[in-house]
């Protein structure tokens, strides 16, 4: 331990304060002054707060805190050469086996290219050798005389002489040529077109209110209006599913679903709910 550890503990136990008052009164934790004094600076935060935590710890001891500052980063630097000396050992060893390699990878590259004539050089002396093989067979083919290749084809005629019955008519007559008999038309199969879709149903809702009332109206699912409607108002609303109505003022607007006009909705002030689908748009009172 240098003396800058020991000036702090010395001090300290001249003033006779324990070390619980003194964390106390400087904010600095109790172990950060244990560290300061033992000088494991590596169990404090680090930085700006190292030199801040020893200045603060020497002026409530009354020692130099410039002094203590300077002693403090005097030591942090020394600490920090054998540090920086490793770092520039590994860096000149690490530079070397990077120089100890580039053999190795030329032998490797140049192996590589070798290795990738020799395969791709194969495919062709075997592509070159094939026309000489085919020629070679063709060389060795037998060629058939016309007479013996008439001979062997099949006698057509004379198996059909031979299957025919004996003919009693004094006259003689050549035998008939085989004629192929024509193949009857394909009738066309008359396809019956695949029935269309029934078009999806369509609701349509006129809303004209001849009051002051609030609406409003879900088209599909989908907030179609929420408002107010001012007397002598018209809306028109569509859907392919479902419309979901409410009205705040039954008595304050008139109501026409798929063209056809509903009766009085309800009185005045009183709230109307409505849910119109295609199978009861027709039933709606």
């Amino acid at each position: 331990m240098s003396n800058l550890g020991a000036t702090f503990r010395k001090a300290r136990e001249t003033s006779g304060l324990p070390l619980e008052t003194i964390a106390a009164e400087t904010k600095i934790s109790a172990r950060f002054l244990l560290a300061i004094e033992s000088e494991s600076f590596n169990l404090l935060p680090g930085g700006i707060f190292n030199r801040g935590f020893i200045r603060s710890y020497a002026e409530y001891l009354g020692l130099d805190s410039e002094q203590a500052v300077a002693d403090y980063d005097r030591m942090f630097t020394k600490a920090q050469e054998p540090l920086e000396v490793l770092v520039d050992a590994e860096r000149e060893s690490s530079r070397k086996s990077d120089r100890n390699l580039y053999p190795i990878a030329a032998a490797i590259l140049f192996v590589s290219v070798i290795a990738y004539y020799l395969v791709t050089r194969k495919p062709s002396t075997s592509t070159e050798q094939a026309p000489q093989s085919t020629a070679e067979k063709q060389a060795t083919l037998t060629p058939i005389s016309a007479p013996a290749a008439v001979d062997a084809l099949p006698k057509l005629e004379t198996a059909a002489t031979v299957a025919q019955p004996p003919s009693t008519s004094p006259t003689t007559s050549t035998p008939s040529a085989i004629t192929a008999q024509p193949t009857p038309p394909t009738p066309e199969i008359s396809r019956t077109p695949a029935s269309t879709a029934p078009a999806a149903s369509t609701l349509a809702l006129d809303i004209n209110a001849s009051s002051q009332t609030w609406v409003r109206v879900t088209s599909d699912g989908t907030v179609a209006f929420a408002d107010i409607l001012q007397p002598g108002t018209e809306r028109r609303f569509s859907a392919e599913r479902s419309l979901n109505v409410t009205i705040g003022n039954a008595a304050g607007v008139t109501l026409k679903i798929n063209g056809r006009e509903l009766k009085e909705l309800g009185p005045e002030g009183k709230v109307r709910e409505l849910k119109i689908t295609p199978e009861n748009a027709a039933e709606i009172r």
